[in-house]
């Protein structure tokens, strides 16, 4: 009867305003079927005297809705509509109607739709509708991870799922489409990894799948890495690391067990040059150009560890020494230098070059900002740093605190927060997704932090180590001799110590 009563427009005495939607009801209907007006008509609101109510919050189509159910009982609920009601009922105070949109999603729970279903029962409280939306989506892992949803999961219902799910080749696709599925989270693949055991992983799912993703390629990952293939007993052992040093003369020493060293000298290079440069790569180094007598150098040449033999490569595209290198992701990098002999000419540069070791092609990339010689290299996140180093006043010992990133997707380069001191002759490495850079004459050691751009100043070594070259080992940095120095520290991370 109030129902037609309403239709007829008769006795109405309060008008309910849901944007442009205006409806006729009566006082007495909603005050009896939602505390809500009960409590706005009974207190001295402003709603109490007024002939309209503005419910801003709630749409035009929820409106009508929600009038209907307020004199009928009934409600038409819908996938499409069922979180607008949610939100009015909580706001109206209508219990029975969120226990029945409630159960209308615990009917209608699938693949598409869970995500979104664990975030609305968390957010209104539903925690029947919570517990069978996790239940569902523990056991429809390789269906949710396909469905757009993915960027809409919170990281703590990720790690309920990884923990509960046996399958740790499915936890790692998982982190992965988790990871991608929105900006912002790469800094949180570390420590999701401790969720999945590599261990109960296929050999070929870690070659072919693990290795392949990049947020792996930090000390961490390849830690992990190694230890699977320690674990896994395979007919091809990991090969025992070795260490290779040598001299601005040209002389070479290689050490095979770290445990025991015993220094030989490599096999006579196919060059007589002094002032090259030389990166480590996947098993064995690389030494690119330099000054031999009164010229400077294209020349490459790779050395091959285990079977000591030389290899030679495709020269630089650009002559130069006293430049940098470094070796990443098939890719060897060549950074500035000088290209001239004259001790007081000596022709700087600021020109950055990539060889593609698997195509064997050199590509110019863009100039650094500025030339500069002798800078220290180290890659994060797959991103190029280019750290101190000097450039030409006429002196060589012009060193300046300079740092640049060239961002590998956008191919461009950015000046970053400089050094807090100048570094003169040191090295930087990466080590757990920052950059350490540590040795020199001034005994230098700082940590900059990329995510932040900002630098923390460390203990320093005891020793000088002047063009000492440094590399991470065993999860420590480790600075070796320098000009006049024979002297080997480590520095310890975890408790910013050196011995």
């Amino acid at each position: 009867v109030f129902l037609q009563m309403k239709e007829a427009d008769e006795f109405v005495d309060i008008t309910l305003v849901f944007g442009k939607q205006r409806i006729a009801c009566h006082k007495v209907i909603l005050a009896g079927m939602c505390d809500y007006f009960r409590r706005m008509f009974l207190t001295n609101m402003l709603e109490r005297g007024s002939q309209e109510v503005v419910l801003n919050d709630i749409s035009a189509s929820t409106g009508v809705l929600l009038v209907e159910y307020l004199y009928s009982g009934n409600i038409d609920i819908t996938q499409l509509n069922a979180q607008d009601l949610l939100a009015a009922s909580e706001m109206l105070l209508l219990g029975a109607l969120k226990k029945k949109v409630e159960d209308f999603l615990l009917s209608h729970t699938d693949s598409v739709n869970c995500i979104s279903i664990i975030n609305l029962a968390r957010l209104y409280d539903l925690k029947m509708l919570l517990a069978d939306a996790r239940n569902y989506l523990q056991e429809h892992v390789k269906e949710v991870i396909e469905t757009e949803e993915m960027h809409l999961l919170q990281e703590g219902d990720l790690i309920e799922v990884l923990e509960a799910n046996a399958s740790q080749e499915e936890n790692f696709l998982f982190i992965q489409k988790w990871m991608r599925s929105a900006e912002g989270r790469t800094d949180r693949f570390e420590d999701l990894m401790q969720h999945v055991s590599l261990s109960q992983c296929s050999k070929d799912f870690v070659c072919r799948t693990v290795m392949a993703e990049k947020l792996m390629h930090n000390t961490r990952g390849m830690t992990l890495i190694q230890e699977f293939m320690q674990s896994y007993g395979s007919a091809d052992p990991p090969k025992q690391p070795s260490l290779a040093v040598g001299n601005y003369e040209g002389e070479m020493w290689l050490c095979t067990d770290l445990n025991t060293p015993q220094w030989q000298p490599i096999q006579q290079p196919p060059f007589q040059i002094k002032y090259y440069s030389v990166c480590a790569s996947p098993g064995g180094f690389v030494v690119s150009g330099g000054q031999s007598q009164n010229a400077i150098q294209r020349e490459c040449y790779s050395y091959d560890a285990q079977n000591g033999q030389w290899n030679t490569l495709p020269p630089m595209l650009t002559a130069r020494k006293w430049h940098s290198s470094i070796y990443h992701n098939h890719h060897l990098y060549v950074v500035g230098g000088c290209d001239s002999c004259d001790m007081f000419d000596c022709g700087f540069l600021n020109s950055v070059d990539a060889l593609d070791m698997r195509s064997l092609q050199w590509n110019h990339l863009p100039p650094l900002p500025r030339e500069v010689a002798n800078a220290y290299l180290a890659i994060v996140s797959d991103n190029l740093f280019v750290l101190g180093g000097f450039c030409d006043n006429g002196l060589y010992d012009d060193w300046f605190a300079d740092v640049h990133e060239f961002d590998s997707t956008q191919q461009t380069w950015r000046q970053r927060s400089p050094m807090p001191e100048i570094c003169d002759g040191g090295a930087a490495v990466s080590f757990n997704d920052h950059v350490y850079v540590v040795g020199g004459r001034n005994r230098s050691c700082m940590r900059f932090n990329p995510r932040n751009n900002t630098w923390t100043s460390l203990r320093r070594p005891q020793f000088s180590h002047e063009y000492g070259p440094s590399l991470v080992l065993n999860g420590n940095i480790v600075v070796f001799g320098g000009d006049g120095n024979d002297s080997i520290e480590e520095y310890s991370p975890l408790t910013d110590s050196w011995s």
